[in-house]
C-alpha cells in the first residue's frame, strides 16, 4: 500500500500544478473476457457467463471454488474436500478437460502457478468479498491470452474504485442429521460407530475494504484485509463416510485396509506353508479374515480440511494527465491448511523377520519359520531369516498430518491512456511469487522400522534389543514389539516416527505492451457501416519458474511415497494482434454484421519452440432483439515445468471392484480373469489363485514428467443465439453449442486401461507397462507397479449445449421477481488414451482415477435461482434449485447402487436486507433438506483422484446443510 500511496501522491502533486487540465480521455468502456478490444457495443462471439457479487454473497461463499463448482460448465477439481495427497490449493476445471487447461485471470491478467507441486492457479489467493464479478468464457482463448486457455478462461474482476469503509463479517457452519437407513445398517453390521445429528465445520470470514478518491475524482486507492478460518470435519462425523465402504452380494459393507490393527502377518501366498494371521484376544494367533479384520481408515481422514488465511492488498489508479493514467496493485495471501489421513504403519513394506527374534511367540515362530523350513537356531545367522510381510497400523501414533502453507504476493504496475483520438495504449509489468512448505508428522521412517523389527538378545544385558543397538550402529534404536497386544512402547514410536519437510516456490515475471486503435476516423470502414475497423497489436514476455525440494527421507521415500525434487521453468516471447470489423450496421434485415479475428505467435525457446494460435468469429443481428454468433479458435498449451521435469517415482492409483468383489482382476482364490489372461501381466502358474488383493483398492504406479513433451493443440467451435424478444419484456435468453477437441493431450495412460489391454489383447506395449512383484501383487513391494508417466497421448473431445436465461417481472405492489436459469446439456466427453485405442466415454460417467473419467460428468446440470426484490427495506429473498444428473461407473456392465451415483437436487435459501443506512444483514441455508451425497466404493481416494469419503465432496454437498449469517456495514 505504501508504494501505491506514494505513487498516487506524487501523481497528485504533479497534476495539481496544472491549473487547467482537460478531462481524461480514458473513457469507461466495456471489455468483454475473450477480447482486448474495448468497445461499449461489443458482443462476445464466444459465450461468457457472468456471476456477480450478489450471487456470491447469496451462497455465503468463503471459498471461491465452492461458488464456481455450482456452475454447470465447471467440473470440480482440487479443493478443501481433499485430504489424501492434498496440494493445499483450490483449482477450477472448465468442461472437465483438466484444471491445467483452464486459464485464470485477475482483471484480465494471468495468475501464477498455484504451487510447485500443482501448476493450476490457486483460487485461495482471491478474496471473495472484493470480487465484483466473475466472467467465465468456455472454449479456447489462447490467441488472446496465451497458453493454457484450452478449455476457457475464468476472469475475476475486482472492485477497484471503492470509496469509504466497509466491514463485512460472516459466520457459518454445517449441520446434518446423519440420517440414512442403509448406511446405518452397514455401520451396525460391522460394529462401527454411527454418527448422530451434529453441527460442526464452523467458519469465520472477516473483510475490511476501504478506499478514497482524490483530486476531484482523478484517482482512487482501494485497500482490503481478509481473515478467514475454517474448522475441520472428519469423515467419522458423517454417516456417508464413517467407514471405508466395501461392496459384495448386492450390499455395502465396511471394508478397509489390509494394513490393520493389531496387524496382518502374512507370507502373501508364498513359502512351503503359506500363512496369514493376526493376533487373538487371548494372546495367541488366529487366521486373518479379510472380511472382518481390515482396518477402517476413514474416521480420522479429513472430510474438510481446517484452514486459516490472511490476505491484504491495495489497488490504485490516477490520471496524471488527459493522456496518461498510472495504475498498480499489490496482493498478499498467507494460507495454512492441515491434511490428515489415517495412521501410518508398516504397509507390508518389510518382508523378512529374524526367527531368533525374542519378540516372537513360540506359536509365531512355528508358523512363520519352522513350518517353512527355517531353523531359528541355525549356525549361520543369515539362515535364520524367514519371509514375513507385515500390515500393521500405527494406531498408537495417531493420524498422519501434513501442514501445508502457501504465502503469495503479486505486484502489478503500469500506465495506460490515449495517444490521440485513434490510438490508446496499455503497458504493464507483473511479478508474482508463491512460497510453499509442507511439514509432515506421524510418518514412519522405513529404515528405522526395519531396524526396530530386527531384535535379538543383547549378550551384555540379557535383554531384547535392536541388532543395530547391539552392534553399535544405532544405539538409539528401541524394539518395535507388534507381536503381542500392548507391546508398543513410546520409546519405539519416538525412534521410528520421523518428520518430513518439503519446500519450494513459484515465480512469475510478465511484461506486456498493448496498442489499441479505432480506425473509424481514418475512414477504414465498409460502405455499409458507421463503425470502422478496431485493432489491437501487442507484445508480451513471460517467465515462470518453480523449484521444489525435499528432505532426504521424503526424497528417498523413507516416509512412504518418494517425493523427488523438481526444478524448471518456461520462458516465452509472444506477439499478438486482434481485429473487429463491422461489415453492415443499421440496415434493413441487418442491424449488425461483424467479423473478428485474433492471432498470436509464441516462442517457447527453451522447451517446445514456436507455435501460432488464432481465432475467427462472426456476429449477426437481424434486429436488435436477436443476435447470432459463431467462432472458431485454435488454441495450444505448452507443458508446464511439473509435467516436463518431475522425476519418475512411485505413486498410487485405484482400481474398481470386479464381479468377485476384489480389485486386482488376478487376485484371490477365484480371480476375475483367467490364468491365461493373468499370465500376460506376469502372473505365474504358482501365483494364480494365491495373489493377495489390496482391500483398500490402492495400487502402485510409476509416475513423473517427460522433458520431451510437445504442445497440446485444440480446436473449439461455438455457435449460438442471444435473444431479448420485445414481445416478452424482461426475458433474456442465450443458447450456445460448443465443441472442443484437444489433440496430443498431455497425460498418462490410465493404469486400468493398460491392465485391461494387456489382459485382453496381450499387446506387448501395454504388458510392458505392468510389473508384478515377486509375490504377484501390484502393490506390495518396490518391484510391483504399473508405469504411468507423462506423454503426449491421444485426444480429448467434448461437446454440448449451454442454456442461459433470465426473466424479470413485477409483482404488482410487491416488488419484482428475477428468474435465472443456467444449464449445460453435455453430449460427449471422450478420452482416447492413445491413437487407435477404444475411446473412454465420460459423458454421464465417473471413475476412480482422473486419468480415466474422474469426478462425476453428468449429462445434465442446472442452477436455477429465483430472486424476489421486495419493496420493504431493500429486502431480497432468493431460492436456488441446483440439479446434478446421475452418472454411471465407466466400463461397468452392471447397474446397482455401487455403480450408479444417483441424481441430486439441492434447494438453497438466502435473504438479504438493509436494516438501516449502511447496515445490511444476510442469512442463508444451502442444501436445506440435508441431502446425503451418493456413495460408491469406486470413487477413489488416492493417486490423483478427487474422491474422498466414498463420494466426490467437491461435486456434492457431502457435509449436509450449510447455514450462514453475515453483516455488512459501510461508512
Amino acid at each position: 500500500m505504501a508504494p501505491l500511496a506514494a505513487m498516487l501522491g506524487a501523481a497528485s502533486l504533479s497534476a495539481s500544478a496544472q491549473e487547467d487540465v482537460e478531462e481524461s480521455k480514458v473513457e469507461e468502456t466495456i471489455i468483454v473476457t475473450g477480447s482486448r478490444i474495448a468497445n461499449a457495443n461489443v458482443m462476445s462471439p464466444s459465450p461468457v457467463t457472468t456471476v456477480g457479487a450478489e450471487q456470491i454473497q447469496a451462497r455465503g461463499t468463503v471459498r471461491v471454488e465452492d461458488m464456481l463448482n455450482t456452475l454447470p460448465q465447471v467440473s470440480p477439481s482440487e479443493g478443501s474436500g481433499r485430504a489424501n495427497e492434498a496440494a493445499g490449493t483450490a483449482n477450477v476445471d472448465l468442461r472437465g478437460l483438466g484444471a491445467e487447461r483452464t486459464l485464470v485471470l485477475v482483471d484480465g491478467r494471468r495468475m501464477p502457478y498455484g504451487s510447485p507441486i500443482s501448476a493450476p492457479a490457486d483460487l485461495n489467493q482471491i478474496p471473495s468479498m472484493l470480487v465484483e464479478r466473475v466472467e467465465v468464457l468456455t472454449g479456447g482463448a489462447s490467441a488472446v491470452y496465451g497458453a493454457d486457455a484450452v478449455a476457457g478462461v475464468v476472469n475475476f474482476i475486482m472492485k477497484d474504485d471503492f470509496e469509504g469503509i466497509m466491514i463485512d463479517t460472516q459466520v457459518g457452519a454445517f449441520q446434518t442429521g446423519n440420517s440414512n437407513d442403509m448406511l446405518e445398517r452397514t455401520l451396525n453390521a460391522s460394529n462401527q460407530p454411527v454418527p448422530g445429528s451434529t453441527m460442526d465445520g464452523e467458519s469465520v470470514d472477516i473483510n475490511v475494504v476501504f478506499g478514497m478518491n482524490g483530486d476531484d475524482g482523478r484517482g482512487n486507492i482501494t485497500g482490503y484485509f481478509n481473515w478467514k478460518k475454517q474448522n475441520e470435519v472428519l469423515q467419522g462425523e458423517r454417516i456417508s463416510s464413517a467407514c471405508a465402504l466395501g461392496y459384495s452380494d448386492g450390499v455395502f459393507s465396511c471394508g478397509g485396509s489390509g494394513t490393520t490393527f493389531p496387524g496382518q502377518f502374512t507370507s502373501l501366498g508364498g513359502g512351503i506353508a503359506p500363512f496369514s494371521f493376526t493376533l487373538a484376544e487371548d494372546g495367541g494367533i488366529r487366521d486373518y479374515d479379510p472380511s472382518t479384520d481390515t482396518y477402517n481408515y476413514a474416521p480420522l481422514n479429513h472430510f474438510i480440511r481446517p484452514n486459516e488465511r490472511y490476505s491484504f492488498g491495495a489497488m490504485g489508479h490516477y490520471d496524471v494527465s488527459d493522456k496518461v493514467e498510472l495504475y498498480g496493485s499489490f496482493a498478499f495471501t498467507n494460507d495454512v491448511t492441515t491434511a490428515q489421513i489415517a495412521p501410518s504403519g508398516d504397509f507390508l513394506q518389510t518382508n523378512t523377520i529374524n526367527c531368533d527374534n525374542p519378540m516372537l511367540s513360540d506359536e509365531q515362530v512355528q508358523t512363520i519359520c519352522i513350518d517353512n523350513g527355517i531353523d531359528p537356531n541355525a549356525a549361520d545367522i543369515a539362515d535364520r531369516t524367514a519371509a514375513l510381510s507385515i500390515g500393521r497400523r500405527n494406531v498408537e501414533g495417531g493420524g498422519r498430518r501434513n501442514e501445508i502453507e502457501h504465502t503469495s504476493y503479486r505486484v502489478v504496475g503500469g500506465f495506460r491512456g490515449d495517444l490521440d483520438d485513434v490510438w490508446s495504449y496499455d503497458v504493464f509489468g507483473q511479478y508474482a511469487k508463491v512460497s510453499y512448505s509442507d511439514s509432515a508428522e506421524n510418518f514412519f521412517n522405513l529404515d528405522k522400522l526395519r531396524n526396530a523389527l530386527e531384535v535379538r538378545i543383547d549378550p551384555e544385558t540379557g535383554e531384547a534389543a535392536c541388532q543395530v543397538a547391539i552392534d553399535g550402529t544405532d544405539p538409539t534404536c528401541a524394539p518395535y514389539n507388534i507381536f503381542e497386544l500392548g507391546g508398543v512402547t513410546q520409546e519405539a514410536l519416538d525412534y521410528i516416527q520421523s518428520p518430513g519437510f518439503r519446500e519450494g516456490e513459484v515465480t512469475q515475471e510478465m511484461f506486456s505492451a498493448v496498442l489499441t486503435g479505432d480506425m473509424t476516423q481514418y475512414g477504414i470502414a465498409t460502405p455499409w457501416s458507421e463503425t470502422g475497423l478496431q485493432v489491437v497489436f501487442g507484445a508480451e514476455y513471460r517467465e515462470e519458474y518453480l523449484t521444489q525440494k525435499n528432505d532426504a527421507l521424503t526424497r528417498e521415500g523413507k516416509l512412504g511415497t518418494a517425493r523427488p525434487d523438481v526444478e524448471g521453468g518456461v520462458n516465452v516471447y509472444e506477439f499478438f494482434t486482434e481485429l473487429q470489423l463491422p461489415l453492415v450496421e443499421n440496415r434493413p434485415g441487418i442491424d449488425e454484421l461483424a467479423i473478428n479475428g485474433a492471432y498470436r505467435y509464441s516462442d517457447y525457446y527453451d522447451t517446445t519452440g514456436s507455435q501460432g494460435t488464432y481465432a475467427l468469429g462472426l456476429t449477426y443481428a437481424p434486429v436488435p432483439e436477436y443476435r447470432f454468433r459463431a467462432q472458431f479458435q485454435r488454441a495450444t498449451r505448452s507443458p508446464n515445468p511439473i509435467e516436463l521435469y518431475s522425476p519418475q517415482s512411485p505413486f498410487e492409483f485405484t482400481l474398481p471392484a470386479n464381479a468377485n468383489g476384489l480389485y486386482d482382476p488376478c487376485a484371490g482364490a477365484n480371480p476375475a480373469r483367467s490364468q491365461t489372461e493373468c499370465a500376460r501381466t506376469g502372473v505365474t502358474a504358482a501365483q494364480y489363485g494365491n495373489i493377495a488383493d489390496n482391500p483398500a483398492a490402492q495400487f502402485r504406479n510409476i509416475s513423473g514428467g517427460n522433458p520431451n513433451l510437445d504442445v497440446e493443440k485444440s480446436n473449439t467451435y461455438t455457435f449460438g443465439v442471444v435473444a431479448s424478444p420485445s414481445f416478452v419484456p424482461g426475458l433474456n435468453l442465450s443458447v450456445d453449442y460448443f465443441n472442443i477437441e484437444v489433440e496430443d493431450f498431455i497425460g498418462s495412460i490410465p493404469e486400468e486401461e493398460s491392465l485391461n489391454q494387456c489382459l485382453t489383447t496381450g499387446d506387448e506395449y501395454f504388458c510392458g507397462l505392468i510389473n508384478r512383484g515377486a509375490n504377484g501383487t501390484l502393490w506390495a513391494g518396490d518391484d510391483a507397479y504399473v508405469i504411468a508417466t507423462k506423454l503426449n497421448t491421444g485426444s480429448l473431445k467434448t461437446s454440448g449445449v449451454d442454456v442461459s436465461a433470465s426473466y424479470n417481472f413485477d409483482v404488482a405492489s410487491y416488488g419484482s421477481v428475477r428468474v435465472d436459469y443456467l444449464a449445460t446439456f453435455l453430449d460427449t466427453l471422450d478420452k482416447e488414451p492413445l491413437p487407435g485405442l477404444d475411446v473412454i466415454e465420460c459423458a454421464g460417467y465417473f471413475a476412480s482415477t482422473n486419468s480415466s473419467c474422474g469426478t462425476s460428468k453428468p449429462k445434465y446440470r442446472h442452477n436455477l435461482p429465483v430472486s424476489w426484490m421486495t419493496p420493504w427495506g431493500d429486502l431480497t429473498v432468493r431460492a436456488t434449485w441446483r440439479h446434478i444428473g446421475s452418472v454411471d461407473l465407466v466400463g461397468s456392465n452392471v447397474d446397482n447402487v455401487n455403480t450408479v451415483l444417483e441424481a441430486r437436487d439441492y434447494l438453497d435459501l438466502s435473504m438479504k436486507a438493509t436494516v438501516r443506512d449502511g447496515v445490511a444483514l444476510r442469512f442463508g441455508v444451502n442444501n436445506v433438506f440435508d441431502r446425503n451425497p451418493p456413495v460408491s466404493t469406486n470413487v477413489g481416494s488416492a493417486g490423483g483422484s478427487f474422491g474422498n469419503g466414498n463420494t466426490f465432496p467437491q461435486v456434492y454437498d457431502a457435509l449436509g446443510r450449510y447455514m450462514f449469517a453475515g453483516v455488512n456495514v459501510t461508512f
